[in-house]
């Protein structure tokens, strides 16, 4: 009986030893630094450029101001989204439909691993569709439309990580 007992307490022991949980019960989350909501701007100027010159470079599309209305509506779709799914999963919580809450409450961020999935699943067909009679080659559109949204995703996650900062 002793051994089980002895057992018991030295499992139960390393258990909580090293599988700590943290609980945030009765407390509320603060941005330190900048709400992402201030960064957004700056992340889709910087999306827009970066993503109209690949596509207009390595996808090979000839008329640059249709590119870029191509890569601006798809933007406008891809960075929306999120904030209107947030927003409605704070419904219960908030009580209202608040784009506002959705970029300010929370411990969330605007990009996560999710994002990268949403904006190719959107901006690619987008894209693709609006520019594929513009390019000289459909294969280095995809490329270069693929390409383009997973490096400036991570760079917007990146500089958010760096620069929006928040606390329990």
């Amino acid at each position: 009986m002793k051994k089980k007992v002895a057992t018991v307490f030295f499992l139960t022991s390393l258990y909580i030893f090293m599988l700590p949980v943290v609980s945030n019960a009765n407390s509320s989350w603060h941005w330190v630094t900048v709400s992402p909501l201030k960064v957004l701007p700056f992340a889709i100027f910087f999306t827009l450029i970066i993503e109209t010159a690949a596509i207009v470079f390595a996808g090979k599309t000839a008329d640059i101001k249709k590119s870029f209305i191509a890569v601006a509506l798809a933007n406008i779709f891809s960075f929306l989204a999120p904030g209107f799914f947030r927003a409605y999963r704070f419904i219960p919580t908030s009580g209202v439909f608040s784009l506002s809450a959705a970029f300010n409450k929370g411990p969330y961020y605007i990009v996560l691993t999710g994002y990268l999935v949403l904006t190719l699943v959107v901006e690619v067909p987008t894209v693709y569709f609006l520019l594929s009679k513009e390019t000289k080659s459909k294969r280095w559109l995809i490329i270069s439309i693929v390409a383009s949204n997973i490096i400036t995703t991570l760079l917007v996650a990146l500089c958010e990580r760096q620069i929006c900062i928040g606390s329990w």
